[in-house]
């Protein structure tokens, strides 16, 4: 890879202090190594400076020339490619843009052996078409990943499930209940003890002599208390995980990620209440709290036992829709047209919700900017009016004293009140907009679980017609309709928590974030109390 040329597609600012290379959008930058690391490159500028920066920042200039040098090298071994995988510490979303050297020389020569199939062409032009199947001209923008359940459903073979064809082996660790009451109300059943687990202590390491930093953050569940440590990759990996494995349960999303700033102490407070507010809802939810992966993320502690137990989890089958064979129920039938009436009232419900929910969460960071900014800048100005007519009064000696030393007061109590309104979100706002992150999250899933129960009534509706038509058994219709009311449980029951949730917690959150506010409010009371003492004294 030595001697490759890129260009940088955004701007990357080093930290203080560590080897990274601050980088520009558009600067050229020769690569002395692409295999750092982390998703990092070691390189040098047009000026000579050199050290280390973000693969996924930067894309390949290639030279037509260059293809065949890189197609006919061999191919060498990189390690464990499991390990280098999950050792991409990046965050900065779905951008195809550097790619590493191995990797291009095999797409090169599939590439290259497609085009020999079909065309003979001058191998200039092969190469250049080569060059630009890889490499696209313009950078693929960052697209926040979509968690589509209706095709995880699909992808494990709906049919398979609904017609019986494959009965999965379901350990006992694996089953999960449903209880149904007297009403027609339907709950997971919690199994084991309730319990929490804090995310504290968020520290910043480094590996490879110091080259590549990162946020370490200690979680202790609380039914051992034996802290682990725990990168923000860590928590994506499990969040995919989590993903895959439930696809009739909506998964609470993680922060979103971030590009600059990471190490900014701010920052990392405040992703540290928002994993907590992720860890939280997991640690309330009765499946997800028994969760095989869940339990191996907050209890592992050896890095051989992670790395099998992340290896054993990648290649879990009791995935997706086949995962509904895990769930034990009552085996009454279901009142068809209540449960679709049901469903589609709480379709309707969440449809409703979702936009008055993101409102109020953009509400609630604007509220953020504008105390920390705009409302801290305008009180600073008004403290700095009275302080400037203390300093103007000073030259009449009529006016010195206390009516000069009360306006002075007068205006540090303003300035004050400025810095109340800079400090005061992250008690109030910033845990209101981490609350319904989570909250968003949610509702956003919820119309792909419901489409997986929307499914299953179609195809049951189809069935009929076949039985109808002597072209299905009726033993045939019936089991497929209690696999059908296996479906309509699940939803059932997950419509019941995020019920409880919406009752309890957001109860809970409206009641803290009130109280934070009438005592920020009392505050700005006493501040200018204090000003109207100095006037009286």
């Amino acid at each position: 890879m030595e001697g490759h040329q890129v260009r940088a597609l955004y701007d990357f600012t080093g930290e203080p202090g560590t080897s990274e290379l601050s980088i520009t959008a558009g600067e050229v930058l020769s690569v002395m190594r692409d295999n750092v690391g982390d998703g990092w490159c070691e390189g040098f500028n047009q000026n000579g400076k050199s050290g280390l920066f973000p693969a996924a920042y930067v894309q390949i200039i290639e030279t037509p020339t260059s293809v065949p040098n890189a197609m006919i090298s061999s191919q060498q071994s990189s390690g464990d490619y499991w390990d280098d995988d999950w050792d991409d510490d990046s965050e900065v979303g779905q951008t195809q843009a550097y790619i590493p050297q191995q990797q291009q020389q095999q797409q090169q020569q599939q590439h290259m052996l497609q085009l020999s199939q079909h065309h003979s062409v001058d191998y200039d032009l092969v190469s250049i078409q080569t060059i630009h199947s890889v490499i696209p001209e313009r950078p693929i923008p960052n697209i926040p990943k979509k968690n589509n359940k209706f095709s995880t459903l699909i992808k494990s073979g709906e049919d398979s499930f609904l017609l019986g064809m494959k009965v999965a082996n379901v350990p006992e660790s694996e089953k999960i209940y449903i209880d149904e009451s007297e009403n027609g109300r339907h709950r997971w059943v919690s199994r084991g003890e309730l319990y929490s687990c804090v995310v504290t202590s968020p520290k910043k390491e480094s590996k490879l002599k110091g080259l590549k930093s990162f946020i370490v953050y200690q979680l202790t569940p609380t039914f051992n208390n034996i802290q682990v440590s725990r990168r923000y990759k860590h928590f994506d990996w499990l969040h995919e995980r989590l993903e895959e494995k439930y696809c009739f349960i909506p998964i609470p999303p993680l922060p979103d990620k971030q590009i600059s700033g990471r190490y900014e102490e701010q920052f990392i407070e405040h992703r540290r209440t928002q994993l907590q507010e992720f860890v939280d809802y997991v640690c309330r939810h009765p499946v997800l709290a028994r969760s095989r992966v869940w339990e191996h993320f907050i209890t592992c502690t050896d890095e051989k036992r992670w790395k099998a137990g992340k290896r054993q989890a990648e290649k879990d089958e009791l995935l997706g829709v086949n995962y509904f064979n895990a769930i034990q129920c009552p085996e009454t039938t279901l009142d068809v047209i209540k449960v679709e009436i049901q469903t589609d009232t709480f379709s309707r419900f969440i449809s409703g919700l979702d936009p008055v929910v993101k409102n109020f969460m953009a509400m609630a960071v604007d509220q953020t900017k504008k105390n920390q900014v705009l409302y801290k800048r305008e009180f600073q100005k008004i403290g700095q009016s009275f302080n400037a007519l203390s300093h103007a009064l000073e030259g009449d000696d009529s006016s010195r004293g206390r009516l000069t030393y009360a306006l002075k007061v007068t205006g540090d109590a303003y300035n004050d009140i400025g810095k109340l309104y800079e400090e005061q979100p992250k008690f109030d706002w910033e845990p209101l907009a981490d609350k319904f992150h989570i909250y968003k999250g949610i509702i956003n899933s919820f119309p792909d679980v419901i489409s997986i129960h929307k499914t299953a009534v179609q195809k049951r509706k189809d069935y009929e017609k076949l039985v109808s038509e002597h072209k299905m058994e009726p033993q045939q219709l019936r089991d497929l309709s209690h696999r059908t009311d296996v479906i309509a449980r699940a939803l059932l029951a997950e419509e019941m928590h995020f019920q409880t949730e919406q009752e309890i917690y957001l109860t809970q959150t409206m009641k803290t974030h009130l109280t934070e506010q009438i005592s920020f409010y009392q505050k700005i009371v006493d501040k200018l109390r204090e000003a109207l003492n100095a006037y009286e004294e």
